[in-house]
């Protein structure tokens, strides 16, 4: 009995923890249901029947920032928003034109109806658990009703925590946005437009609106200072050719285009570059850079035509970084996009040096592009001096240094360990042909006298002066190994490689003795005696032939 107890109680038991985890999920998957309130652009007053236009908001714009709303999600619920969208009397595809609504009248249609459907998704009918969290999404035209409704937000009541924004291509970005540029035109009657309203930035407590732009696109970012004529020639271009391309290819745009050139995933990995991001306030401002300026965007079109890209091209890329730092000029970029900014008439922050060099630099890469269009490699790039390559330099020539004077001091300790050999040994035979030399000399039997040897010295020296015999003490002074020694080592020292000293070593040469020259001295002075050979008794034959010795 007991056991049956216990059987029935454990059934019991895990029947119950089957359920405590079945409602757990189906509570947490309530919980990350989402809801996107999707507000299309101008010219688009149902999303449902341009291809892929919801698909690619949802992939490109929405999924990034709420990944349970991608189009392949099923906890995501999408609720176009309906309304006129058009702007009378612009004859473009689907504006009106002169039949279209005004601008007041399509953008108050379109906020009534957003404002309508967001309140039925936070109190839906029967009372229940709303679908949170809500992402608005807004684009071009969409983006202003999107503006509007987020500083609005606070007469509904609404969690600003389950509630995020997301617009593209705004025309209420407070700093590029066309209509806060012309601000300062308040509300036109003949257009029924209201310009200025830019979108609020301190509605929420914490992040949570994303507004994402094109560069240079015309209705997100136009340029500053209108007159800037390539500025604003280059915004009406990016209005016909980045504007419209946010959530390419779609039923509206071209097969093959893609926005503003971007794959899917170079798109994603702009969005993700921290280097494009602005947060100001409770919104971040991501600004993607355009890959081909629009300004020159219809001169490739033509060479496509005509088939002349091979001569378009080249001369595109050759002017385009310059048109670049031209057209920058009619922007601020050290201003936030958050920060309102109408038009402004002249830059006053424009520093010459700066923009010339940014010119010059321009002007490099452009040569680069060009050659390269063509089919002729640039010179590559010299690195970069850093601290590192610095370093490297310095050891290496440290290096190179060292064992410069390693070899040099190895090399004098050779030539000074083989020069002092040779001087130990001459010095040995010195005595020897010293002895020899005198003993010839001073012979008692020799009564001839001694002749002086021969020299090819033609020039004339005056007499020379008796040398009085110096004592020896380590051989003669100044003999010829140890002069040429001494000599040898000043030389390597100081460079002077191969100098002759022109003494001749001892008991390897003849001596020789250079001719007296002869005495130019008038005859009116005192003449010195002369000490040739020929005039020399056998005593100072001696001497001068130790003298001579030793002089050599």
């Amino acid at each position: 009995m007991d056991i049956a107890k216990r059987s029935v109680l454990t059934v019991l038991a895990l029947l119950t923890a089957v359920f405590v985890a079945i409602g757990a999920t189906m509570s947490m998957a309530v919980a990350l249901a989402a809801t996107v309130l999707l507000v299309p652009g101008t010219g688009v007053p149902d999303a449902t029947k341009v291809d892929n236009y919801i698909a690619h908001a949802l992939d490109y714009y929405v999924a990034p920032y709420t990944p349970s709303c991608s189009s392949t999600s099923t906890d995501c619920t999408v609720k176009p928003i309906d309304y006129p969208a058009q702007f009378w009397p612009i004859p473009l595809a689907g504006w009106g034109g002169l039949s279209g609504a005004k601008w007041d009248v399509s953008t108050g249609k379109g906020l009534a109806t957003l404002e309508s459907t967001l309140d039925g998704t936070l109190h839906p009918t029967p009372p229940g658990t709303p679908n949170t969290p809500i992402v608005i999404f807004g684009y071009s035209q969409g983006g202003n009703i999107v503006s509007r409704e987020k500083r609005n937000l606070g007469d509904l009541g609404a969690n600003p925590d389950a509630i995020s924004f997301v617009m593209i291509g705004n025309t209420n970005r407070p700093n590029g946005g066309l209509f806060e540029r012309l601000a300062l035109l308040g509300h036109v009657p003949i257009l029924d437009a209201t310009f200025g309203l830019p979108a609020p930035t301190n509605t929420c407590d914490e992040r949570c609106a994303t507004d994402i732009a094109f560069e240079y696109d015309g209705v997100s970012d136009f340029p500053l200072y209108p007159l800037n004529a390539l500025a604003t020639l280059n915004a009406l271009a990016g209005f016909w050719y980045v504007h419209g391309s946010y959530l390419a290819p779609n039923g509206r745009t071209g097969p093959n285009e893609l926005p503003d050139g971007y794959t899917e995933d170079e798109l994603k990995a702009e969005l993700d570059n921290q280097a494009n991001w602005s947060d100001y306030g409770d919104t971040r401002y991501i600004t993607i850079p355009t890959k081909t300026l629009p300004l020159v965007r219809p001169f490739l079109e033509f060479g496509g035509f005509t088939h002349t890209s091979f001569i378009v091209k080249p001369i595109v890329d050759l002017l385009e970084p310059v048109l670049r730092v031209l057209i920058d000029t009619g922007y601020d970029r050290t201003l936030s996009p958050g920060v309102p900014a109408p038009f402004r008439l002249i830059p006053l922050n424009i520093n010459p040096v700066k923009l010339t060099g940014d010119i010059v630099k321009a002007l490099g890469e452009g040569v680069k592009a060009a050659l390269a269009d063509i089919g002729i490699k640039a010179p590559p790039k010299p690195a970069p001096v850093t601290s590192t390559n610095l370093a490297a330099a310095n050891a290496t020539a440290t290096t190179t240094a060292t064992t410069t004077t390693t070899t040099t001091a190895t090399n004098l300790a050779t030539n000074l360990a083989t020069n002092l050999a040779t001087a130990k040994k001459d010095t040995q035979e010195t005595p020897k042909t010293l002895v020899d030399n005198k003993t010839e000399a001073t012979d008692p039997g020799d009564n001839k006298k001694t002749e002086t040897p021969e020299t090819t010295d033609t020039k004339t020296e005056p007499p020379s002066t008796p040398v009085t015999p110096r004592p020896k003490v380590r051989g003669p002074i100044g003999s010829a190994p140890l002069a040429q020694l001494v000599r040898q080592f000043h030389d390597t020292v100081t460079g002077k490689h191969g100098t002759t000293s022109g003494t001749t070593k001892t008991g390897t040469e003849a001596q020789t003795q250079p001719a007296a020259k002869p005495d130019t001295t008038p005859e009116s002075k005192p003449e010195t005696p002369s000490t040739t050979a020929e005039s020399t008794t056998p005593a100072a034959a001696k001497d001068s032939t130790s003298t001579a010795a030793a002089a050599a």
